[in-house]
């Protein structure tokens, strides 16, 4: 697993968004699939921990580095200890290859515990860093998908929006024509003879019925619409 898995995911992001439709008559918002944002997200998500488990895995390796240290450092003991050996034919020959050996030993001990505090500085940076950009990375992805859910929202509100419309227009027609044959039957029943009026009386009742629900519906509709246009609440953000 490489930091390049985390960047993939971020591409196949991206690419999935930059393939979206635009919404019709519209270059700012475009029309997205749900599950498929879902989808990578989720993905993303999983690769995160992977990531920061290869970076502990390199803080981890730290023994081995303390443990090549030591390996070096013995030696250069043994190898010190050896050449005092050689030389041990006179005390003061032996007295310096024991100065220099302590001095090597010195220098041996310091080198180890150089490459021990740079190996621990090393990977404690490589953590944090990798902490810190997994939490840029969520904090991205979130954004884009919240984005994202508000614009198919506002779509979906459009659309709704166009269709009571619609129906609306649809409905004040109906109720003009309903209006126009109950005036109409008004003024022509008057004139029919008086063996008639029975049948004129259930004919006008049954247009005043119809004309009365559609008025009720399209009241219904209008305050509807009221209601689905007032102004919808941001959805809050998710912590990192």
């Amino acid at each position: 697993m490489s930091t390049n898995r985390i960047e993939s995911k971020i591409d196949e992001l991206e690419d999935f968004l930059e393939n979206c439709k635009y919404k019709p008559l519209s270059k700012d918002y475009i029309m997205v699939n749900r599950e498929r944002i879902d989808i990578l997200i989720e993905e993303l998500r999983d690769v995160i921990p992977d990531e920061v488990e290869r970076y502990q895995q390199v803080l981890e390796r730290k023994d081995e580095i303390y443990a090549e240290a030591r390996e070096k450092a013995a030696a250069i003991v043994q190898k010190a200890a050896e050449q005092m050996n050689r030389q041990i034919n006179e005390e003061e020959v032996m007295k310096q290859a024991y100065d220099q050996a302590q001095q090597m030993i010195q220098a041996a001990n310091q080198q180890a515990a150089d490459t021990e505090q740079r190996a621990s500085l090393q990977a404690n940076e490589i953590v944090q860093n990798a902490q810190a950009r997994a939490n840029d990375i969520v904090m991205s992805a979130q954004a884009q998908a919240n984005d994202i859910l508000s614009s198919a929202s506002e779509q979906v509100t459009d659309y709704n929006e166009r269709a009571q419309a619609y129906l609306d227009d649809v409905l004040g027609h109906l109720e003009s024509i309903l209006q126009s044959s109950v005036s109409e039957s008004q003024g022509s029943w008057q004139s029919i003879v008086q063996n008639a009026n029975t049948m004129f009386n259930n004919q006008l009742s049954v247009l005043s019925s119809a004309l009365q629900t559609v008025r009720t519906d399209r009241n219904a509709l209008q305050i509807q619409r009221q209601t689905q246009q007032q102004p919808v609440q941001p959805q809050d953000q998710p912590e990192a």
